[in-house]
């Protein structure tokens, strides 16, 4: 699995986003957490896409909304 660049926008009262979090750990995926709760850049940045629900992960700029491990699975090459 070659490094990429992985975003992951959260809110701290999202299972779908703890679960996706969890996952990725567990799958060794170094990822940079952004809360949009905790965060007013996490959320502008997430509006700008434009989107309005967590959990949204960015691999090298390709969007995954939701968890979705068949999606994640093939970005990252797991």
């Amino acid at each position: 699995m070659s490094e990429r660049e992985v975003v992951l926008f959260t809110q701290s009262a999202c299972r779908f986003c703890n679960l996706e979090k969890e996952w990725l750990s567990q799958h060794g995926v170094p990822f940079k957490e952004r809360n949009i709760g905790d965060d007013p850049s996490a959320l502008s940045e997430l509006e700008a896409i434009p989107l309005f629900t967590t959990p949204v992960t960015l691999i090298d700029g390709e969007i995954v909304v939701g968890f979705d491990r068949s999606k994640l699975s093939e970005l990252l090459s797991i």
